[in-house]
């Protein structure tokens, strides 16, 4: 990182006119020693430069002019920015601290890092328009068939895995049989005639809810991650799962005290697109880098320098090679 905003600078003490003495790109003499033999030129330089850090920097040079006229900036964008900024100042005590931080990564002023997070930014709008671009009334008609439901209120039973991070496999593997055999105990308890909230009060390790009989609110589909989304769509109203769930959190049980009328395709379209390109990018990651390629393509965007064109093409190829 340090290198980088180096380099940057180096490039910008090349590219500017107007300087005392103009050595450019031109071929000028950038040193000269008494033996002429040794003479470094600008391009020599320039040379170097482009072939060790020019694809990048070119890169972020092209995204920048290209998305800054894309998305403006903007309220939403400042907000942002401002966050990120915050999240690391939040981590010293003063702000020599905090430039040490950030110089130490090659930041040179908290300006710098600004922008990188500003174009970070851009470039996710820019992909996930991309992608939003691609999607088919297909695609969002089946999400809203199968996956969009009235908001929903319920209740759930966790049983978390118990295993540190440093369990041998073994150990592990006996923690999350240990878990499932206890959910499906609160799961025979409830089909004994046990109250949920008296099963929630016993066998939950979730301390948020499991006192307040595992009540987890009203909430829409679409805030559910997958497996909680599709382990509710299953249930009707005033059932709950007759086997336990394995979900990120261990195991659980849902039930599910009252559903709403389902909302109109038009009201949560834009929702449903939100967690479509949600879904691509989580299942290909490559789909950033080719979103990012098509709004260059869309600028007509044309390199020059040949070396730099090669350095590109290949750069591009290697990040997509999966995909071919």
């Amino acid at each position: 990182m340090k290198k980088k905003i180096f380099i940057i600078m180096i490039f910008v003490i090349i590219f500017t006119t107007g300087c005392k003495k103009d050595i450019g790109i031109k071929g000028g003499d950038l040193v000269t020693f008494k033996n002429k033999d040794l003479t470094i030129t600008s391009n020599d330089l320039y040379n170097i430069l482009k072939e060790k850090y020019g694809t990048s920097t070119m890169i972020d040079l092209i995204d920048t002019k290209i998305l800054d006229k894309e998305y403006p900036d903007s309220d939403s964008i400042s907000e942002y920015v401002n966050t990120q900024i915050s999240s690391i100042k939040n981590y010293y005590k003063t702000e020599a601290e905090f430039l040490q931080y950030i110089n130490n990564y090659g930041y040179k002023t908290e300006d710098d890092l600004r922008e990188y997070f500003k174009l970070n930014y851009k470039r996710n709008l820019a992909v996930e328009d991309y992608l939003k671009s691609n999607l088919t009334d297909e695609e969002i008609k089946k999400f809203y068939d199968e996956s969009i439901s009235g908001d929903i209120t319920g209740s759930h039973i966790l049983v978390e895995v118990n295993a540190s991070s440093s369990a041998t496999e073994e150990e592990k593997r006996t923690a999350k049989e240990e878990a499932l055999n206890k959910a499906k105990e609160a799961i025979e308890k409830l089909n004994n005639g046990t109250s949920f909230a008296e099963v929630a009060k016993e066998y939950s390790t979730d301390d948020a809810t499991k006192n307040n009989g595992g009540k987890q609110g009203t909430f829409n589909s679409l805030d559910l991650d997958d497996v909680t989304r599709q382990a509710y769509a299953k249930l009707e109203v005033g059932k709950y799962s007759t086997e336990p769930v394995e979900t990120e959190y261990g195991y659980e049980i849902f039930y599910k005290e009252e559903e709403k009328e389902k909302p109109s395709l038009e009201s949560v379209k834009s929702k449903i697109e939100k967690k479509l390109v949600d879904q691509k990018l989580t299942n290909d990651s490559k789909l950033q880098y080719k979103g990012l390629m098509a709004i260059r393509e869309k600028y007509g965007f044309s390199i020059q320098d040949e070396d730099l064109k090669v350095y590109y093409e290949n750069t591009m190829n290697n990040l997509l090679k999966d995909e071919q």
